[in-house]
């Protein structure tokens, strides 16, 4: 019996071990320019889609680092990532995989994001602000680091992109992890801030709204220089649109110090 029993899984285990290989090597070899073309004649896509559902979680991480990789390349690719239908796959993956597979998948999220309006609202369209904003709350700083990211490069196109990651609950959220002790998160939630507040009155209204402010004038103390210049480029998109911004900014009495940044 144990002879048969090893006949059968043989071939399963070789499976794995082929599905491992393939899907490493495609993501190594995806991080450099020059192979991309090659990647995508070969149908690379079609064949990254089902190992995101793979039942090996390794896997799973690994086809969507490959696909984030190949989507931050090109607009076409991410183009490719859209039409292969792949967005919603990821999105239904966030909301219920470990830490490291949220990470692959925001990252994915973001790769698309960032090429145009068109195709951040592709991801909007895909379900993905609920599951972004879900991963802000995690215990985890690099996945909440890895959401603030996507949502940022999704407020950055337009006003109406920014105001969807708004609706979502997103700024209250971006505010707490404004405070967290881990300096990249402070970063790019200080970043995603920004892009939000930079494109109306009423957006910026939105981000002094959850009490931003005082939290984003604290830091201009801080002794990180990129840290400071995000903090002093989101209150500058703030306080730009009128008079009364300017004066929310004014009182959090960053006066003297600014001038000394």
């Amino acid at each position: 019996k144990n002879i048969m029993s090893r006949a059968v899984l043989t071939p399963f285990e070789n499976y794995q071990k082929a599905r491992v290989t393939f899907v490493q090597t495609v993501a190594e070899l995806a991080t450099r320019p020059q192979n991309i073309e090659a990647l995508q004649s070969a149908g690379v896509m079609a064949l990254l889609r089902p190992l995101l559902l793979d039942s090996v979680p390794s896997i799973q991480q690994s086809a969507a680092l490959a696909l984030g990789r190949l989507a931050n390349y090109s607009d076409e690719l991410a183009e490719a990532v859209v039409s292969n239908e792949i967005l919603p796959q990821l999105v239904y993956s966030l909301s219920d995989q470990n830490r490291f597979y949220k990470k692959a998948a925001a990252f994915v999220l973001r790769a698309v994001a960032k090429h145009s309006p068109t195709l951040a609202k592709a991801v909007v369209n895909s379900g993905a602000l609920d599951a972004l904003v879900n991963c802000l709350e995690e215990f985890d700083p690099s996945v909440k680091e890895a959401a603030a990211w996507a949502l940022s490069y999704i407020s950055k196109h337009t006003a109406e992109l920014a105001q969807a990651v708004v609706d979502a609950g997103a700024v209250g959220l971006l505010v707490l992890c404004v405070q967290e002790p881990e300096l990249t998160l402070k970063r790019i939630s200080a970043t995603a801030l920004s892009e939000i507040a930079k494109h109306t009155e009423e957006l910026a209204q939105a981000v002094v709204d959850q009490g931003a402010v005082p939290f984003l004038a604290a830091l201009i103390s801080h002794p990180d220089a990129q840290l400071k210049r995000q903090v002093c480029a989101c209150l500058a998109q703030i306080a730009k649109h009128t008079v009364d911004l300017a004066e929310v900014v004014v009182e959090a009495e960053i006066f003297p110090r600014i001038l000394n940044c």
